[in-house]
């Protein structure tokens, strides 16, 4: 019985999935990873092939969510080519059955409680996944356990169109190296409380956007979610009142700059010595020898492109979050180019450079390494993760 009863339910899921199905696509790339999160930084969980077509399940930012292997899974959109079908919308109406039910931020009973919800409370159901319904809860998106909810009633509707909503990106306040002498935690939210959740570490030496306090934290942009470090491992290089106004992911500057000026300037430090952490050209004496300054390879791009007023920031795991995506068949010069090249830390973005045409790009690489021009192709092309179009 017990059987029959998992069975009806995993039928009424299935059942429920097609229902809210809105869109069909072809992906357009040789192979197009799937992501564990809506981030570029998140692990991946496997492949798609070229031409290979996808459901989506819905969105979320610059990611379409996909069910692979039966998990959920995440790719870029930039990589598929959609086929529209009729918005139709299917919202249900439930009954909790159970005597207190928890409301949990992902379809799964091993993501994080979020609250709960008591016998008889009536919810409205927007989807199904993995045994979970898609429900409203405080203001957010969250699932609750199908197996608890009695269905009672259900309708379909034309989905209306939606006007998006483009909102003003926090401004930094300044720039934090972590002195821990190992990695320091990322909390999800300002406490040092044994409970509290984990979403990530810093490595030590490691620079980071701060963008304001709360008590004895900093709040920082971590995997695309707002996190907390400890400020007593966290040294202020740079610190403003008045920070510079970035460019919104999936928007671009406005100006009369072209890719091909960026490129020009960009070119005028080759063979400048790469310095960890650096952000300005090198200063030589007049024989020609080394004195100080130089750039890794963040601060070649932030340089190149503070230079015609257009501000970036710091790290390469916050410029991958500017601009608008761009798949590798469709660069154009200026354009960003991010890399994941750490060994110890394969699924991380870790390197960015800028497009110069011809299949190249420029690039200051590593310690012991200079400003130079390297092919896309062989090494950089397998480790090569999106591109990012910063002006129009």
């Amino acid at each position: 019985m017990k059987k029959r009863i998992v069975f009806i339910v995993m039928l009424l899921s299935i059942v429920s999935s097609q229902i809210a199905i809105a869109d069909t696509g072809v992906v357009n790339t040789s192979s197009l990873r799937v992501r564990q999160k809506p981030s570029l930084l998140s692990n991946i969980t496997g492949y798609l092939s070229k031409n290979e077509k996808i459901t989506t399940l819905g969105k979320s930012g610059d990611f379409y969510i996909i069910n692979q292997g039966g998990k959920t899974g995440y790719i870029g959109s930039s990589y598929v080519n959609l086929v529209k079908s009729a918005p139709v919308t299917t919202e249900k109406h439930g009954q909790i059955t159970a005597t207190t039910l928890n409301v949990r931020s992902g379809a799964g009973s091993t993501y994080p409680v979020t609250g709960s919800i008591t016998l008889g409370s009536k919810v409205t159901i927007l989807g199904t996944l993995n045994g979970f319904y898609k429900i409203i809860y405080n203001g957010k998106t969250n699932y609750i356990s199908t197996l608890y909810v009695k269905v009672t009633s259900s309708t379909s509707t034309p989905t209306p169109a939606v006007t998006p909503i483009v909102t003003t990106p926090a401004k930094p306040t300044g720039v934090g190296k972590i002195i821990a002498s190992d990695f320091l935690n990322v909390r999800k939210t300002a406490s040092l409380d044994s409970k509290a959740t984990i979403i990530g570490s810093l490595k030590p030496n490691q620079k980071i956007d701060i963008y304001g306090t709360q008590g004895n934290f900093y709040k920082i942009k971590y995997s695309g979610q707002w996190g907390y470090i400890y400020k007593p491992y966290v040294s202020m290089v740079y610190e403003t009142s008045n920070s510079p106004n970035y460019i919104a992911n999936g928007q671009q500057s406005t100006t009369t700059v072209t890719g091909n000026n960026i490129v020009s300037y960009a070119n005028t430090f080759l063979g400048t010595p790469y310095l960890w952490g650096g952000t300005t050209p090198a200063t030589l004496s007049t024989t020609g020898k080394y004195i100080s300054g130089g750039f890794d390879c963040s601060g070649l791009v932030l340089y190149v492109y503070n230079h015609y007023g257009i501000t970036l920031p710091r790290t390469t795991m916050d410029q991958i979050n500017v601009g608008t995506p761009i798949n590798i068949d469709n660069l154009k010069n200026g354009d960003l180019v991010f890399f994941t090249t750490n060994t110890s830390s394969p699924s991380e973005v870790s390197h960015i450079g800028i497009y110069i045409g011809n299949n190249k790009f420029i690039h200051c690489p590593k310690p012991g390494d200079v400003v130079k021009i390297s092919e896309l192709t062989g090494y950089y092309k397998e480790h090569f993760v999106i591109g990012k179009r910063v002006i129009k």
